[in-house]
């Protein structure tokens, strides 16, 4: 085998390696329609920026999101944590507009971790705010 067709096949067998060793730390999912999230409950925070809110509960690792501005973008819950040994990151977006309601994503994360809770209208570029959240229920 050549030497360009053996770079060739490095390459793909290098990027397929780099994926699976990092699908474990972050995900992104669309959420599912749902109730209202049990807000004032004991281990639940929520954060609100202009167009969304977000709600995380630490008893089954929930995130929902609510589109609270009819702009054409939407929303999204983001939970990630604020320990630089652990690194994990998960994304609730909600993409059914103002008048879709509420959406919720079940993700798992590690326990006894704390971190941050953002609500962002159009996320990446839009509205954001954070809250400081903990995994576990003490």
């Amino acid at each position: 085998m050549g030497r360009l067709m053996r770079s060739l096949v490095g390459v793909p067998a290098a990027v397929v390696l780099i994926g699976v060793g990092t699908t474990g730390v972050a995900s992104a999912t669309d959420g599912t329609p749902s109730g209202a999230p049990p807000e004032g409950a004991i281990g639940v925070w929520c954060v609100s920026t202009t167009g969304a809110k977000a709600c995380f509960q630490a008893y089954g690792d929930k995130v929902w999101v609510k589109d609270t501005k009819a702009n054409g973008d939407s929303a999204a819950g983001t939970i990630s944590d604020t320990e630089t040994s652990m690194s994990w990151h998960r994304e609730c977006f909600n993409t059914r507009g103002a008048d879709g309601g509420w959406v919720m994503c079940n993700f798992d994360v590690p326990e006894n971790s704390e971190g941050l809770l953002w609500a962002a209208n159009k996320p990446f570029v839009g509205s954001q705010s954070s809250t400081k959240i903990w995994t576990t229920i003490s």
